[in-house]
């Protein structure tokens, strides 16, 4: 039976899963580039890169990097780290709320790490139903509240570089479902980022 990743592909075994999100990757390989499938971060100039725009380059540590053709990036986006705390966040979007409940790996919004990690909770009930929260996730340090441009720019990546794709990214980064954060403890679950019972339902 054909195993469907988080990017619409079909695959008949679970090592073509691994091989279509690049996990894993021996030593001295030749690195593998080919054009970008979704939009994304340029690593290079901090802009956007939309869909087929670009390109991606396997990177054995981090999976794969996004950037512009050769030559075309625009001006490098250089934001003082001392400034972000006061930048203001853009009006919210309305596309945020497709962005259901679960955890997610995009590209750093800084550049410091190669990603980062975030639980998004969409409360259905009392008072803070319908709104969105963010938190940081941080490896030895508990979960920490985002809020304002950081929030707001999690978010943006999140649907950029799209939910499926950041969903099953943070899966097979940590071994942890998208979904529920349980550990993830046979292979198919390892490689699709996701375990079986968010699997049945159709998470």
């Amino acid at each position: 039976m054909a195993i469907r990743c988080g990017k619409g592909h079909e695959h008949e075994t679970v090592a073509e899963v691994r091989a279509c999100y690049a996990v894993g990757g021996g030593e001295g390989s030749a690195p593998a580039v080919r054009s970008n499938k979704f939009a994304g971060t340029c690593v290079k100039c901090g802009h956007r890169v939309e869909a087929q725009a670009g390109r991606i380059e396997r990177n054995a540590e981090s999976g794969w990097d996004v950037f512009h053709l050769d030559g075309t990036c625009p001006e490098k986006i250089a934001v003082p780290e001392t400034a972000m705390a006061g930048l203001r966040a853009p009006a919210f979007r309305e596309d945020f709320k497709n962005i259901p409940a679960g955890h997610y790996a995009t590209a750093s919004l800084t550049g410091k790490n190669d990603y980062d990690f975030w639980r998004v909770d969409c409360p259905a009930e009392g008072r803070w139903a319908g709104r969105i929260f963010v938190k940081r996730i941080i490896g030895g340090k508990p979960e920490a509240p985002v809020r304002g441009a950081t929030r707001f720019g999690a978010l943006s990546a999140i649907i950029t570089e799209g939910i499926e794709v950041c969903g099953t990214r943070y899966g097979v980064e940590l071994g942890q479902c998208r979904k529920c954060n349980r550990h993830l403890t046979d292979e198919t679950s390892r490689a699709l980022g996701i375990g079986p019972d968010c699997r049945s339902q159709g998470a």
